[in-house]
């Protein structure tokens, strides 16, 4: 092969990923040893004849040969992809190339064990692998590792031939693989690499390429055209491609004691037939193997659990929001199996399956769905066809008309993703939501429990019973309370707040915010979306228990409250907020963006390896409040500010705007801001005489509490149900 052309082509490779913004992912790169190695990949596309080869050489620098059909090599392209080391499937010689190179470590190789691409991902009957394909319906191509195996048998046959002086066996490994010295041999022994890839979304439809390709071509191959309309959309739209180097599978584990008795038969049969003879039952084994390493290594995404749910579904019509919830539970659970690889989306923003607030891969696959007809929308609840969705369609058209299957298909080999969805979709309405509910409750301590384990400041660490998130449930499910703390401060901030409205009939949530309740130095890395992210948590598993949900919170956690009601897929029956800023009394705070921007170009340039921050001198209540404010923490509250104001006009649930009206931290005009951009057509101002900011404690606090619950006993007596 030529080494040079190799490496030109994959400078290319990378200059063209840059210009059309391919998104790929690689991991397990670990797993790419300097052995021999025998890598086994899953094939869709055409393409993957060329990402899998670059992603190897990009991180281990090694060049790969592989197989390519025959068609090929023609013209110009078949000399071009002959230098790069490609050998056509109908090369007489070319199990023996293959030998030969894993035998001495020449070079790599990469084989596809379904034997062509799986267009229809159809990999499983019955529990079992068989492959569907037009002209071969069975179980995977046994041919790769019966490869692997005869080069790491070859080893040891060639080796043994050589301490014997067994001149015809000796003959026989010159002729067939061109072995002339035992040195050839690399003494390290033979491996395979699984390789998965995963494509996300999966969306095939008419794009540049195939239009170039039929504005140049009059009559075009319709097979050429959908692959073009598969590939063309995977290169050129906003498809992630995930690739995935599994653990190395030691082919010597498989041989057992086939040298040996290769030895005692040496006489009976040929060295051919006697090494194919020994080596079948094996060959099966190691291919079950390889290929089962591939597929269990799948990228889990949404579309997955959505595609194979509809399938799994016992009943033909769903509550929509009950679907999503058994989507969530399924992601969670398979969250915590170390076994299973999600994709990013299912572990960062999950729970907007749960508020109704606009989740771009739900939106994306119920678009597929709908599109394919499998599925309707009637009210608040899917309508599947179940005709539509079990078709049979053509093998070669079924990535253009039911890639709902396709998708599903792709999860079914996964066993513990099957069963999870299978479970999860076919709860009941009541356990669906107590289960989503402890979930979520049980996800918000782990987040919690982690951040307090990774305290480096102890001596500014807050008490566990301080920063803990806390649900107080009461047994009428008619209303419950999401309670949202302020700036550096922890849900206990709010617990007397929460202790008076659960006292009289409320189901009380108190959030903690990302960052908050645990030690400072975790203010560092957090943003105002990942307090949303906690704010919209602890507004679901309220939502999983109560018939109404109000929403509120003290200075940002008011700001924050406001941002969630302006969703408008978020249900919520109403909000309010007390001292919340819309503006800041502290003229530095503009300053801050421009101090933490200059902090961030120091540490890059080496000059400063800290973040800026000032102590928080004469906070009203310290055991809740951290002693150390971040300037990058001031940063994303004043985002968060920004973001408010530009909400406001989208809420229109009944809301209740709480202030002091000598705030020494917020400007009073705060209040007014409020109201007048706040779309709500019920909406209370309620100014209160106060000097002090943290009014939800103390002196005067008797007075918010009974304002808040005024509100919310008028939500429960006059709101619509926020839940389906």
């Amino acid at each position: 092969m030529g080494l040079t052309l190799y490496k030109s082509t994959g400078r290319w490779m990378t200059v063209l990923k840059k210009l059309l913004g391919i998104d790929m992912r690689v991991t397990g790169v670990e797993n790419l040893t300097d052995r021999p190695t025998l890598f086994v990949a899953n094939h869709f596309t055409r393409i993957e004849t060329f990402l899998i080869p670059y992603a190897i050489y990009q991180h281990a620098r090694r060049p790969v040969r592989n197989l390519g059909t025959h068609t090929l090599f023609k013209g110009l392209l078949g000399r071009y992809i002959a230098a790069l080391g490609v050998i056509s499937t109908s090369d007489p010689r070319r199990n023996r190339t293959i030998i030969r190179d894993l035998v001495t470590g020449d070079h790599d190789w990469l084989i596809y064990p379904e034997g062509g691409m799986i267009k229809n991902k159809k990999t499983v009957r019955r529990g079992r692998l068989r492959l569907e394909r037009p002209h071969r319906q069975g179980p995977p191509h046994t041919g790769a590792a019966m490869l692997a195996l005869k080069a790491q048998m070859s080893k040891h046959r060639f080796r043994d031939a050589c301490e014997l002086n067994d001149t015809r066996r000796i003959a026989y490994y010159t002729e067939a693989y061109g072995l002339v010295d035992p040195d050839e041999v690399s003494t390290d022994g033979v491996v395979i690499v699984p390789v998965t890839i995963t494509f996300y979304p999966l969306r095939p439809g008419w794009n540049l390429l195939n239009r170039l390709v039929r504005l140049l071509t009059r009559d075009i191959d319709p097979r050429l055209d959908e692959e073009l309309q598969v590939d063309g959309r995977i290169l050129l739209a906003d498809t992630e491609i995930s690739i995935h180097f599994g653990e190395p599978i030691e082919v010597q584990d498989y041989l057992g004691a086939a040298p040996e008795v290769a030895r005692k038969v040496m006489g009976i049969f040929s060295e051919p037939r006697r090494v194919e003879l020994l080596l079948g039952r094996q060959a099966k084994r190691l291919t079950e193997d390889c290929v089962r390493s591939i597929y269990n290594r799948l990228e889990v995404n949404l579309d997955h659990l959505f595609c194979y749910g509809l399938r799994a579904l016992q009943r033909d019509r769903v509550c929509a929001a009950d679907f999503h919830r058994s989507l969530y539970l399924a992601a969670v659970r398979l969250g915590e199996l170390d076994t299973v690889r999600l994709h990013p989306s299912l572990r960062n923003g999950i729970a907007a399956l749960l508020t109704g607030a606009s989740f771009g891969p739900l939106n994306d696959v119920l678009r597929l769905a709908r599109k394919e007809r499998v599925l309707r929308v009637d009210a608040e609840s899917y309508v599947i066809d179940r005709a539509a969705l079990l078709v049979e369609h053509d093998f070669h058209d079924i990535r253009l008309k039911g890639m709902v299957q396709v998708i599903a298909n792709e999860l079914e080999p996964l066993k513990p993703a099957v069963q999870a969805v299978q479970q999860c979709v076919n709860l009941s309405p009541a356990k669906l939501r107590e289960q989503v509910a402890a979930r979520l409750q049980r996800t918000d301590i782990r987040r919690f429990e982690q951040d307090h384990a990774d305290d480096v400041e102890p001596e500014l660490a807050k008490p566990r019973e301080v920063g803990e998130p806390f649900l107080l449930q009461n047994r009428s499910d008619e209303i419950g309370v999401v309670l949202v703390h302020g700036y550096l401060a922890s849900p206990e901030q709010l617990r007397p707040l929460a202790d008076y409205l659960h006292a009289r009939g409320c189901s009380v949530y108190g959030v903690r915010l990302q960052g908050h309740g645990t030690s400072p130095q975790h203010m560092i890395d957090v943003t105002w979306r990942d307090w949303m992210d906690s704010v919209l948590r602890g507004h679901a598993i309220l939502q999983q228990r109560c018939r109404r949900i109000v929403i509120g919170g003290f200075s940002l956690g008011g700001t924050l409250a406001m941002i969630a009601a302006a969703q408008p897929q978020i249900l919520i029956d109403g909000v309010f907020s007390i001292n919340a800023p819309l503006q800041l009394r502290d003229r530095r705070a503009p300053l801050i963006p421009l101090i933490v921007n200059l902090n961030r170009a120091m540490r890059k340039l080496g000059v400063s390896n800290g973040h800026y921050c000032r102590p928080n001198y004469g906070a009203e209540h310290p055991e809740t409040t951290y002693e150390v404010d971040y300037f990058c923490g001031v940063k994303e509250l004043r985002s968060a500010v920004r973001a408010c104001r530009r909400s406001l006009g989208r809420v229109h649930a009944p809301a209740l705007v709480v202030q002091a009206d000598d705030d020494p931290l917020v400007a009073p005009r705060s209040a007014e801001l409020f109201i007048n951009r706040l779309g709500s057509k019920r909406k209370v101002l309620a100014r209160l005489p106060s000097d002090r900011h943290v009014i939800v404690r103390g002196e005067g606090s008797e007075e918010v509490f009974s304002r808040v619950l005024r509100f919310v006993t008028q939500i429960a007596a006059n709101g619509q149900p926020a839940a389906c």
